[in-house]
C-alpha cells in the first residue's frame, strides 16, 4: 500500500535587501527596488525544507512586483551574488497525515511480508500429496557410475545415439568372465529425464522383450557407457534403477 501525496512548494520568507544601483525594467527608475528572498519548503504530508532560494523584486516607484520573466541581467546577477551569502537550514518533519500514512505502509507491508513467509513454511512444514513418481523413488534407488556394478534386475534407462531417444533396459545376466552383459528392452515408451513409475518397474516379465535381448560390454558399462562388446557406441547410460 504506497500513497502518493500531491507535493506543495511553499516559499519561507528569509531577508529583504535593497537595490539603490538598479533600474527598474518597468518604469526605467533607480533606487526604488527592494529584492526578498524565500526558502523553497516542500510539503506532502512531510515537510522538508530544502537548500533552494527563490526570490521577487518590488518597485516602490510604480508599486508594482517586477515578473522574473522581466529581469534584466543586472537583477539576475545581483540575485545571484546576494543568493550565495545566504545561509540556510534544511530539515525534515512528517505531519499528522504523513505519520499515519507511514504507519499504514508499514502495516501494509508488514502484512505481506507475513504472508509470504507464512505461505513458505506451510510448504515446508506440510507434506505433499504423493504422486507416481514419489512413490516410485521410495521404492527405489537411483545408482550412479561409483557403484560397485551392476545387478541382474537393475533397470537401466539409455540414450542412444541411433533413435535419439530414451530407452528402458532390464539386466537379466552378467558374465565376469567375458566382461558382457545382456539386457532386455522396455516395450513402452519412455519420455526423456522422467523416471519411470513403479508400474513400469515391476512388470519385468510382461513389458520387457526376451526376444530381443542384446549383449553390452561390462567394462564400458561402468563408465556409463552403453556399449556392445566389440566397442561399438550405443548409448550413454542416463540412470539406473534397482528395486
Amino acid at each position: 500500500m504506497i500513497v502518493v501525496n500531491r507535493v506543495n512548494k511553499n516559499h519561507l520568507f528569509l531577508q529583504t535587501v535593497q537595490a539603490p544601483d538598479l533600474i527598474c525594467p518597468l518604469c526605467a527608475n533607480k533606487g526604488k527596488l527592494e529584492m526578498s528572498f524565500y526558502q523553497i519548503q516542500l510539503e506532502a504530508g512531510w515537510e522538508r525544507n530544502t537548500r533552494q532560494i527563490s526570490g521577487s523584486v518590488y518597485c516602490h516607484q510604480c508599486n508594482q512586483d517586477v515578473p522574473i520573466v522581466r529581469w534584466d541581467s543586472a537583477l539576475d546577477t545581483f540575485f545571484i551574488t546576494e543568493k550565495e551569502t545566504i545561509m540556510v537550514s534544511t530539515s525534515f518533519k512528517t505531519g499528522t497525515k504523513g505519520k499515519v500514512l507511514i504507519w499504514l505502509n508499514i502495516v501494509f507491508f508488514g502484512a505481506v511480508i507475513l504472508f509470504l513467509a507464512g505461505l513458505f513454511i506451510y510448504h515446508r512444514v506440510v507434506p505433499r500429496p504423493k504422486t507416481a513418481d514419489d512413490r516410485y523413488k521410495n521404492e527405489q534407488v537411483l545408482l550412479t557410475r561409483y557403484t560397485a556394478g551392476p545387478q541382474t534386475g537393475d533397470i537401466v534407462k539409455v540414450y542412444r545415439f541411433d533413435s535419439s531417444s530414451m530407452v528402458m533396459y532390464q539386466i537379466t545376466a552378467i558374465d565376469h568372465g567375458t566382461k558382457t552383459i545382456k539386457a532386455e528392452p522396455y516395450t513402452k515408451t519412455v519420455i526423456p529425464d522422467t523416471p519411470p513409475i513403479t508400474k513400469e518397474a515391476t512388470l519385468a516379465l510382461t513389458d520387457f522383450d526376451s526376444s530381443k535381448e542384446a549383449i553390452f560390454s561390462l567394462h564400458d558399462y561402468e563408465n556409463r557407457m552403453f556399449n556392445t562388446p566389440n566397442g561399438e557406441r550405443v548409448g550413454n547410460i542416463s540412470a539406473v534403477f534397482r528395486k
